[in-house]
């Protein structure tokens, strides 16, 4: 378990040849391409360019179609995957195939028509349902809406604010000019409409009567016949566009039997835009082009068994030490330790030629977690539950590393569950309490008769408080010790021994020193003479420190700055090894809620104590699963990481075939 050697790859091979060779580099899936060293202004490359980017483009333009129209069936079409649906298993030169991918497209764009129709058809008749709308406070006449009087009796369509006395208006018309009438017509939430019959010579004094109430003339234009009429009309054809609308969506409902197929070329249009990508930090000439990439040196046999099928020509070589921010990251672990990768990536991932830090925080983290969880329900539980969803599910990539992990926590789980006689909280003991069967049941009663577990549990988080404390402490010594060691051993590395000698040495003297000085004499039957060799221990840490400050500085100011970083460091390593005292908390925490829950649902009886049971262990898992992941991977990434990582490094991404709908199968 460690970081992966890289190697670089420089290549030129002929620009006939790009597409294929890049296909085939894509298959093989260990190469990351990079962009080459070349400044293309200096002159001396003035026939090199960057290749075209319109296959980029339109494999863009063809994945955006494409999940647009999986978006759509979900509307129209729901899929039935459920849970633990499995993605169908397809060989490359099925996913590549250029007819399903044809096929692919044509389905995305029968959906991505039928969805603009279908949306057409909804404009249209909201524009409908808007004109009816505005032709319903006019239905009650019987007048045609293109109206408009003689030029002796002209008629007007007005409307005044909806809170208008509609009496009042009338009076102040009538007495402004006798030959004018006002016909109430409907009215909505903010206007009521009328019309206005006047003789020509009245219409200016109706108006400047009607002003004071808010009047305006109401534009009917593009109307013919009575609102009534035109209603009906406008009631027709939102009717005819509803059937329409359900037409449309039966064509899209149907279409989601090509749902398989759009998801098996949305993988496929991934893959173009993953090689069109990187086939965008190249540089070409008319007749070459160069490649330069990152490679596994484990990897370099198969491809230059892959090149030496092309006509081109190659050089691998190592990274020298100034390329080592550039070399790309790939950490080599097993089954236990890989599920850790997604924590590492979260945090960030090494630098090369350092250390990887998975197979020292793996069994940490699983302890850690089991700790604080510590119940053998709850750790039953998280195991059944990771083991079914990887079986049935078949996760990748994240998903797959995370519930691995919870899978391995919860066996840890089960472990410290038994050690604390732990089974859902105390359920077990008010089960049997409730009915009866305490003292039939074989195992560990107390002093009441209760039962308390099928054996002596080692510690209760509840009754042995203390023990537990002193527990998380000594896990979190041995955490903070284990990445001093680490950090010794990458410093001799790296032909630094002295500064381990001064820094980790010292500060190993002074702790243990320390320990041994106050602790000693505490033990029961401990011979005197500990803490003598406890306070010498301490003394040669305390030595070392001023004089690994003087070597570092060269120069007397080393024996004041000491001072300081003296300082640093004791309250650097007590806060840390004191905040492993989260381990208590947490698994006290868990302890205690699960205790409430069981006893609140003991007082009303057997019935109502499993379903009290049941929901509060419920919740208390939940809220127990979050905390423990959180603070086991604070513990991780600040305590731990803090003596020894160093950060920087970039995620290996190589030309692969990556898929998210369908698992790739070996061609027979």
């Amino acid at each position: 378990m460690a970081i992966v050697k890289m190697k670089r790859l420089r290549l030129l091979a002929l620009r006939p040849d790009r597409e294929e060779l890049l296909r085939a580099l894509q298959s093989l899936g260990c190469v990351e391409v990079r962009e080459p060293a070349i400044d293309l202004s200096d002159p001396r490359w003035a026939d090199m360019a960057k290749p075209d980017l319109s296959g980029l483009e339109r494999a863009r333009e063809q994945s955006l179609q494409l999940n647009a129209a999986l978006d759509t069936l979900r509307r129209y079409a729901p899929a039935k995957d459920g849970l633990f649906a499995q993605r169908p298993q397809v060989t490359e030169g099925e996913l590549f195939d250029e007819g399903v991918y044809a096929q692919g497209l044509d389905a995305a764009r029968r959906v991505m028509e039928g969805e603009q129709a279908l949306a057409g058809k909804a404009a249209e008749k909201a524009k409908l349902q808007t004109q009816k709308a505005s032709l319903a406070p006019w239905t009650c006449l019987d007048v045609p809406l293109e109206e408009e009087g003689t030029a002796t009796v002209p008629v007007h369509f007005c409307s005044v604010p909806g809170k208008t006395d509609f009496a009042a208006l009338e009076a102040a018309v009538g007495q402004s000019a006798e030959l004018a009438q006002l016909i109430r017509a409907g009215s909505d939430r903010e206007l009521q409409y009328y019309l206005l019959i006047c003789h020509h010579s009245a219409v200016s004094r109706c108006y400047e009567a009607m002003r004071p109430f808010g009047a305006s003339r109401v534009t009917l234009r593009g109307w013919t016949g009575t609102a009534a009429a035109n209603t009906a009309l406008l009631d027709n054809r939102i009717a005819a566009l509803e059937r329409e609308e359900a037409e449309c969506k039966a064509a899209l409902s149907a279409l989601g039997e090509k749902r398989e197929l759009l998801r098996r070329c949305v993988d496929r249009a991934s893959q173009e835009i993953s090689r069109e990508e990187n086939k965008s930090r190249l540089i070409d000439t008319d007749a070459a082009f160069v490649l330069d990439g990152w490679f596994p040196a484990a990897n370099e046999g198969e491809l230059g068994k892959l090149l030496g099928g092309f006509q081109c020509a190659w050089e691998t070589a190592d990274p020298t030490p100034d390329e080592y921010p550039e070399v790309p990251i790939k950490l080599k672990n097993n089954a236990v330790t890989a599920p850790f990768t997604a924590i590492t990536e979260m945090y960030a991932m090494p630098a090369y030629d350092t250390v990887d830090p998975n197979p020292l925080m793996a069994p940490f983290f699983i302890a850690f977690f089991g700790f604080m969880m510590n119940d053998i329900g709850y750790g039953v539980l998280m195991v059944l539950g990771t083991a079914v969803f990887l079986a049935k599910a078949r996760p990748k990539g994240t998903m797959r590393h995370m519930m691995s992990m919870f899978f391995m926590c919860g066996i840890s789980s089960v472990f410290w569950g038994c050690l604390t006689g732990s089974f859902f909280g105390d359920f077990l003991s008010k089960l049997f309490d409730l009915t009866g069967a305490a003292a039939a049941v074989p195992g560990y009663h107390d002093a009441a008769g209760s039962f308390i577990w099928f054996w002596k549990p080692l510690f209760t988080p509840i009754n042995d408080t203390i023990t537990v404390m002193i527990g998380s402490m000594i896990l979190g010594v041995i955490q903070v010790f284990v990445g001093m060691a680490v950090s010794v051993e990458e410093k001799c590395r790296h032909g630094q021994p002295l500064d381990a000698l001064t820094q980790e040495g010292a500060w190993w003297c002074i702790l243990i020193g320390a320990g041994l000085a106050i602790g000693g004499p505490m033990i029961p039957g401990a011979p005197a003479v500990l803490g003598t060799v406890g306070m010498v221990v301490l003394v040669l840490g305390v030595v070392l420190l001023p004089v690994g400050s003087i070597i570092r500085s060269k120069s007397a100011i080393g024996a004041v700055t000491w001072i300081w970083d003296a300082y640093q460091g004791i309250s650097g390593y007590f806060s840390d090894i004191l905040s492993y005292l989260r381990l208590m908390a947490l698994m006290m925490a868990g302890s205690i809620i699960a205790s409430v829950f069981n006893t609140l649902g003991s007082v009303f009886g057997l019935v109502p104590f499993i379903i009290v049971a049941i929901i509060g262990n419920t919740l208390n898992l939940v809220l127990n699963l979050l905390g423990c992941y959180v603070h086991t991977m604070r513990l991780q990434c600040l305590e731990f990481f803090g003596r020894f990582y160093q950060d920087g490094g970039k995620a290996f991404r190589p030309l692969a075939v990556e898929t998210k709908y369908v698992d790739i199968k070996e061609e027979m």
